[in-house]
């Protein structure tokens, strides 16, 4: 027998909606950066860190590349996100992998970057979920706070000397500008912990009628969900997330959709992280 998992608790707001609008968005993948990991510094770092967990380190991966770090990515999103300096209460960063460097943390450099001296958070080790459980704790703290403005950063880099498990695709990056008059549109978020491969067929049309998807509304599908469940009723377009960016791949899809097809006045995805079991939903609403 199959138990449903119940819905992830939540804050009494209508549908999990985030409870600032959205002001901005922008999203890149980012070329080979100039950050090095061959240093005696970090040699020892991730000898270290590989001993402790047992994991084999790869030392001529370090030797011959450089990459870019969570904090160099997220200097590059603020730059596009607001060329002009923008005073931002909160600051949340959500990734799944490891930063590239250790020694200047992202939500370091940005509490220094993002004008207004903003509480800065980080999300991690929530798998594919990264995203959504950044934006939940968002809006939680926006709420608790009486907070007027909001950012939130994903991040993905693949550049380790060690295995991680995960087949990486690269460095890239999204970025969310939230205020109370973003004329953007509006997000929200539904999850569910403890959801099987199985329970997806049951749970997802579960989540995505609660944040109120029509049976046309496009959906971006996480990589592991494949084709994607069977939604009945469900005629809308299906655009797959590509693999390889644990963090950022499907709110980029989101994003890159939503400016392919501006007349769209909805546009969801339905992500499924079968190591952790969370199945994560979003709705971006441009008709709020």
């Amino acid at each position: 027998m199959t138990v449903q998992p119940a819905l992830a608790p939540r804050a009494a707001a209508a549908a999990g909606a985030f409870p600032l609008r959205l002001a901005g968005a922008v999203h890149r993948t980012f070329p080979e950066g100039t950050a090095r990991i061959d240093d005696a510094f970090s040699v020892r770092h991730f000898a270290d860190l590989t001993t402790l967990y047992g994991v084999e380190p790869r030392p001529e991966v370090a030797a011959r590349g450089t990459g870019n770090s969570f904090a160099g990515m997220s200097a590059a999103l603020l730059a596009e996100l607001s060329p002009e300096p923008v005073e931002t209460e909160l600051v949340v960063v959500a990734h799944t992998t490891p930063d590239l460097d250790c020694r200047l943390a992202a939500v370091t450099a940005l509490s220094v970057l993002v004008p207004g001296d903003p509480q800065v958070l980080t999300v991690a080790d929530c798998g594919s979920a990264a995203p959504f459980v950044a934006l939940e704790v968002a809006g939680r703290y926006v709420r608790r706070h009486g907070y007027r403005s909001a950012a939130v950063f994903v991040l993905d880099q693949a550049t380790l000397p060690y295995e991680t498990g995960r087949d990486l695709a690269g460095d890239a990056g999204a970025a969310l500008l939230f205020t109370a008059d973003g004329g953007a549109g509006e997000l929200a978020v539904r999850r569910a912990s403890g959801a099987t491969a199985e329970d997806v067929a049951a749970l997802a049309p579960r989540l995505l009628a609660e944040l109120g998807c029509g049976p046309d509304t496009p959906l971006v599908l996480g990589p592991a969900l494949g084709a994607g469940p069977a939604l009945p009723g469900h005629t809308g377009r299906r655009l797959p997330a590509p693999a390889g960016l644990p963090a950022s791949a499907t709110l980029t899809e989101l994003l890159a959709e939503a400016e392919r097809a501006p007349h769209e006045d909805r546009l969801a995805l339905l992500d499924h992280d079968p190591e952790t079991g969370e199945l994560s939903a979003c709705l971006l609403r441009r008709d709020a």
